[in-house]
Parts: C-alpha cells; sequence; structure tokens
C-alpha cells in the first residue's frame, strides 16, 4: 500500500507533484479514531480512488470534507 510514501525532507521542488500529500508525516495526521490527511490538487483526481480503496480494504470509512460526501 505504499505506493505513495511520505514526503521526504530532501524532495525537491521538482518531486513536489510526484506524491499527492500536502504535508508529512501523514501519521501525525491521525487523532484518536480520525486520520485527516491533505492532497495537492493536481493529484486529487488520482489519489481519492486510491484512498477510498485502501480505507474499503481496511473496513474503514473515507470522508471527503471538501465535497461533505463519503467516499466508496
Amino acid at each position: 500500500m505504499a505506493r505513495w510514501p511520505d514526503l521526504s525532507p530532501d524532495d525537491d521542488e521538482d518531486d513536489e507533484d510526484a506524491s499527492p500529500w500536502s504535508d508529512s508525516p501523514l501519521i501525525n495526521n491521525a487523532s484518536g479514531p480520525l486520520f485527516y490527511f491533505g492532497m495537492v490538487f493536481s493529484k486529487y483526481s488520482e489519489a481519492v480512488p486510491f484512498a477510498a480503496e485502501v480505507a474499503k480494504s481496511l473496513r474503514l470509512t473515507c470522508f471527503d470534507p471538501q465535497n461533505g460526501r463519503l467516499i466508496a
């Protein structure tokens, strides 16, 4: 499931669009029962289905707060 790993401090601006995540490390976005992670707009349409697929495989609920809907 490591399709897109966390951003690295060594990543330069040319690699910025290589990952859909807007910040890192992603584990810092976990709080209680929630895991909130932001995506860069240029990768949104590719990353959302991937995130929803991973969530479903782990029997989790995936919610897109920008669209205000659950992703299945």
